[in-house]
This record gives C-alpha cells, structure tokens and sequence, in this order.
C-alpha cells in the first residue's frame, strides 16, 4: 500500500509588527512620563486640552480618511455591478 506524502512544515510566521509595537509603548510611555513631570508645575491643564485636541483630532483624521475610502470602494462597486448588468 502506498503512503500518502506529508506535508512539509509551516515557514515560522515573522514578527513584522514587533518594532512597531515596541515604538508604540515608548511613545505612549514618553507621554505618560510627561505627563506625570509637568503635574507639580501646575502645566497639567494645557496638557489636558492638548491631549483632547489631539484624541479628538485622531478621531476626525480616521472619520475623514475611512470615509472618503469607503465611499471610493462604493462608487467601485456600484460601477462594476453596472457594467455587469450592461
């Protein structure tokens, strides 16, 4: 009776978003130790409305982006199922 041949290994899979997860805490720790030096200067408040400025900010920025990606796909869409149709 013939064996079946086996399969050879999976490749091991590469930690590409390692560096980018390590730049990622050094920049939210930067942040976070920051913050905590300017408490005693009583510079707390700027760096609140800063801080809000820029997590609103993010929000915009992706609400602007994804939008105008996602309306890019539609009008695709809708024009691949028009010529299908055609």
């Amino acid at each position: 009776m013939l064996e079946r041949p086996q399969l050879p290994p999976d490749p091991p899979q590469r930690a590409s978003n390692s560096l980018l997860t390590v730049i990622m805490v050094l920049v939210i720790g930067t942040v976070c130790a920051g913050t905590l030096l300017m408490l005693p200067t009583g510079a707390i408040g700027p760096v609140i409305v800063f801080g809000g400025v820029m997590f609103f900010g993010m929000i915009g920025f992706h609400y602007v982006v994804w939008g105008r990606w996602m309306m890019r796909v539609l009008r695709e869409e809708e024009a691949r199922k028009e010529k299908q149709d055609e």
